[in-house]
């Protein structure tokens, strides 16, 4: 690292204390050197959807005479987030002077040469057939104790307290939506009693939850009480109190809990009610007696969105209760029967106190600002906010007191048609203190005063503004004064386009042409905005127009319907009708698909004329069935042609039939692609629903329809696969470093440190199988 950059990072904790945290607090501590110059962020969706390429350091802006702008760019999270990822990447060590005052707020002052980590992992875990490494917890209480899962191309955000100290235990946190009915528990649980005989050392294994699902574990009779394992080595007491030990243990996965009495061992769930069905509980032991059940009363209860700290391994086992879980710092039903089945985002200049996040009942959208406190509620239990307030004043009036407070604003007008989910997160401009968001009826609306200042929507002057009635709107993005949201599309020339609406007045300044076929989710993922170049990265899975019509490529498969998987890339200030340019990514099969965003390499964000590369998932050139990886070189903001990577999945239609879209359809749902630099190596995740197709992968099935859902890492520094290699190139024959199932698939994948500290260092997603979780697992290796 230069030492230009070294001093950087030191100026970039010091503005972020003074202009991004920015209060007189912050400011006095910086004086006192007691933590205020500290260097927060936030990773959400929302992070990978504008692109700061090269951000300068306070001391470039300062010789650039960019001081003004310079204080704009720090109140921004995405841009700290990209300068951090700069410095990262240039230097090798940090500052003495930043080491130096790591020691605080939970951090350990360390004189290690970077923030980075190695390979020096623990072991894998058990656990769910010895698939899920770090941990697994999960979403919810609910029916059969199975509420909440993960949602495609859905996010969770995570907060780093500190990135230039060690990872906190305390404040860095991750919350996760629940894709699950609120509702608040009462009541008691339901049970299941087991009883121990013989006083003889019992030999065999009980599966605590359905097995084979992710709330799942196997327990094994043995000689000790660790992992997977309960002590058999005493009396008929002794043997159940080590059982209820290893099985709340493994609570936090499977969502039931054990207490013994004598030689009883009672196993609950985690909430109230009589949620249907006995508390699952298969039973392969010798010396179990007896069985008795006791149905439960009252209701079941289900988050609606919760968050977790304590998240890592190994640093923060000493203050978890349980080292196979984390902490849930805090769990709310926000509106009984609503759901959060989009992204949520964070506040950034309170320590990320605040969260923002749409949800659903029926056809109703309500946007819900929260402001959480540490330890109240539970997946199962969850508690409601200690103050509703009535209005934006009444928020911005209790937001900063130590209790929890929500302020809940239903969309104006019919925002959602249909009674089905809606699909657009919020997207929060930090600077404005401006949210956006689409609806389920073609509107965009627009929020001022989010985190900040007094909430309000802004009715009228052209707002919500209304793009195509009846419509599906993605994720919005905004920059430079425009906002770019996609749509569902319809028949003839509705829908299926990327919108450019004026920030201020809600104008729609410019319609693209229509770019995907009639009656799919069209333009259904948020673009993505290259900030340097005003470059606009496009998705859609299936793009058999008018304006593009392929034969020679996107012909029709046996059975199936013309179209192709592209990237369409636009100008920042495109014109009416314009039509992109446009790079194929494999053939598209079908009218319900969805081809989700790419992320983008370290070479591409370092650069100063953005020339890098896109890695996406999309399809094979010649067979609509195959979930294949793609390389998009970029040089100078434009898009090359693409290069083929791996095959990694089987065919996401397992039975071909006559007629356009006819056969069985399987709907195989493919992750949005992460791409993370960590130290000398470049790791990119990506996860596939069924059928995944690399079966020298341990835990990653055989290729089989209902027991091969995957995710996998990929090293792009050497994709030789898992063993010592030279550093194959780009291309079919790429092996990846690692795999670990995941039911169902997963949501997006967010990324958080590169830390040298053991644990540290991790991705969080959610399983989308009905009764999914919550999981951590390791960017090097996926342990």
């Amino acid at each position: 690292m230069s030492q230009g950059i070294r001093n950087g990072a030191l100026a970039v904790a010091v503005l972020v204390g003074m202009f991004g945290i920015g209060s007189a607090q912050a400011q006095s501590a910086v004086a006192k050197g007691d933590g205020g110059d500290k260097i927060p962020v936030v990773r959400d969706w929302s992070s990978r959807s504008v692109i700061h390429r090269n951000p300068r350091t306070p001391e470039e802006f300062e010789r650039a005479g960019r001081t003004a702008d310079m204080r704009a760019r720090y109140r921004d999270p995405r841009y700290v987030a990209s300068l951090m990822r700069r410095i990262d990447a240039e230097g090798t060590s940090q500052p003495q002077s930043l080491l130096a005052g790591n020691a605080r707020a939970g951090g350990v002052a360390t004189a290690t040469n970077d923030r980075r980590r190695g390979h020096g992992d623990p072991a894998p875990k058990d656990g769910e057939g010895s698939v899920l490494r770090d941990w697994s917890n999960v979403l919810g209480g609910g029916t059969s104790s199975l509420g909440g899962s993960g949602v495609p191309g859905v996010f969770p955000a995570k907060y780093n307290f500190d990135i230039t100290a060690t990872p906190n235990c305390t404040n860095d946190f991750v919350v996760y939506p629940t894709n699950a009915a609120g509702a608040t528990s009462s009541g008691n649980a339901e049970t299941q009693t087991f009883t121990m005989t013989g006083n003889q050392n019992p030999s065999g294994t009980i599966t605590i939850g359905v097995a084979g699902t992710p709330r799942s574990v196997v327990l094994t009779a043995a000689n000790d009480n660790t992992g997977t394992n309960f002590d058999v080595a005493g009396n008929n007491a002794a043997e159940a109190l080590s059982l209820a030990n290893a099985a709340n243990r493994w609570s936090g996965q499977t969502g039931i809990v054990a207490t013994n009495s004598g030689d009883t061992v009672i196993f609950a769930y985690n909430t109230g009610g009589n949620p249907g069905g006995n508390v699952p509980i298969t039973d392969n032991l010798s010396n179990f007696g007896t069985t008795t059940t006791t149905n439960g009363t009252g209701s079941a209860g289900q988050a609606t969105v919760l968050a977790f700290n304590q998240l890592y391994n190994t640093t923060c086992n000493a203050t978890r209760s349980n080292a196979n879980a984390p902490n849930v710092m805090w769990a709310y039903n926000t509106g009984t029967g609503y759901v959060v089945e989009t992204s949520p985002v964070l506040s950034y200049e309170d320590d990320g106190k605040q969260v923002a996040f749409i949800q659903r009942s029926g056809n109703t959208l309500q946007l819900v600002l929260l402001k959480w406190a540490a330890g109240q509620g539970s997946a199962g239990a969850p508690a409601t906010p200690g103050i509703v307030a009535a209005n934006g004043a009444g928020y911005a009036a209790q937001r900063t007191n130590a209790g929890s407070v929500m302020y809940v604003m239903t969309l104006n007008g019919t925002s959602n048609a249909g009674n089905t989910p809606t699909y657009s997160a919020p997207f929060v401009d930090y600077g404005d203190d401006v949210l956006w968001v689409g609806d389920g009826n073609g509107r965009l609306h627009k929020f001022t005063g989010v985190f900040k200042g007094t909430p309000t929507e802004v009715v009228g002057g052209g707002f919500p503004a209304t793009l195509e009635a009846g419509l599906k709107l993605s994720p919005p993005v905004s920059n430079n004064g425009q906002v770019y949201i996609g749509s569902s599309a319809g028949t003839g020339t509705v829908g299926g386009k990327l919108y450019r609406v004026n920030a201020a007045t809600g104008v729609v300044n410019a319609t693209s042409a229509k770019l995907t076929r009639d009656d799919t989710p069209g333009v259904r993922e948020s673009p993505i905005i290259d900030a340097a170049t005003g470059r606009i990265y496009t998705f859609v899975y299936n793009d058999n127009t008018s304006v593009y019509s392929d034969t020679g490529r996107c012909n029709a498969f046996t059975g199936e319907i013309d179209g192709c998987r592209a990237v369409i890339q636009f100008t920042e200030f495109f014109a009416n009708g314009s039509i992109g340019s446009r790079q194929f990514v494999g053939r598209g099969n079908g009218t319900s698909r969805v081809l989700y965003a790419g992320a983008f390499d370290d070479a591409f964000y370092s650069s100063n004329n953005g020339t890098g590369a896109l890695y996406i998932v999309g399809g094979q050139p010649n067979n609509t069935f195959y979930a294949t990886l793609w390389k998009i070189p970029i040089v100078n903001g434009i898009m090359q042609t693409p290069i083929q990577g791996q095959t990694f999945g089987n065919r996401d239609r397992y039975e071909e039939g006559a007629g356009a879209n006819a056969g069985t359809d399987n709907l195989q749902q493919l992750s949005p692609v992460t791409v993370v630099k960590n130290g000398s190596n470049e790791y990119l995740f990506a996860s596939i629903s069924t059928y995944g197709d690399l079966d020298n992968l341990v835990g990653c099935g055989a290729g089989t329809f209902d027991n091969s859902a995957c995710i996998y890492m990929y090293n792009l520094s050497d994709l030789n696969g898992s063993g010592a290699g030279t550093g194959a190139a780009w291309g079919t024959g790429n092996i990846p470093s690692a795999g670990l199932a995941a039911s169902g698939g997963t949501g997006g994948i967010v990324v958080d440190n590169t830390s040298a500290t053991t644990g540290a260092s991790q991705i969080y997603y959610t399983q989308l199988q009905a009764g999914g979780n919550a999981i951590q697992a390791s960017q090097s290796g996926l342990q």
